[in-house]
């Protein structure tokens, strides 16, 4: 039987509660990051990147199977957290209790918050989600799972 930290791991990861804490840091001005994205870990299955407003999908090791793809993520007073993330499920066609009824398509949750990778239009800022063109939200979607690392970098 597992003791320890790998058993609260576990624990945690089998409850779909598991959040990476901490805030995650770019790679240093003029090196590269993991597969050339800004993010630092190579176990991660996607990256995003809040300053230049660009995402990747990896292999989580290290390579890039998607990317840089355009995003839009949250506005002042709703800002999209940065840091380690544990993808928590997956809805094809969600639609927000909170906002109005908005459509999310293909939304990849990420966060215990209900913030989430989904399709939209890109021109516009979230209330702290990631939204990506169509296409791109259907490759996240299709790309990632429950489980899944993702980081977030300013």
């Amino acid at each position: 039987m597992p003791t320890g930290r790998i058993a609260v791991s576990v624990a945690a990861v089998g409850l779909g509660a598991l959040q990476l804490g901490g805030i995650a840091s770019a790679a240093p001005a003029g090196a590269a990051g993991v597969g050339g994205t800004s993010c630092t870990d190579e176990r991660i299955k996607a990256c995003v990147d809040l300053s230049e407003n660009r995402a990747w999908l990896l292999d989580g090791q290290g390579n890039v199977v998607r990317g840089p793809v355009v995003n839009s993520h949250g506005t002042e007073g709703h800002e999209t957290p940065t840091g380690d993330f544990i993808i928590q499920r997956k809805e094809r066609h969600h639609v927000s209790r909170e906002y109005e009824g908005a459509e999310m398509p293909y939304s990849v949750f990420f966060d215990n918050n209900g913030r989430a990778f989904h399709g939209g239009d890109t021109a516009r800022e979230s209330a702290g989600c990631v939204r990506l063109g169509m296409e791109d939200a259907e490759a996240f979607f299709e790309h990632l799972n429950p489980n899944d690392r993702v980081q977030i970098v300013e």
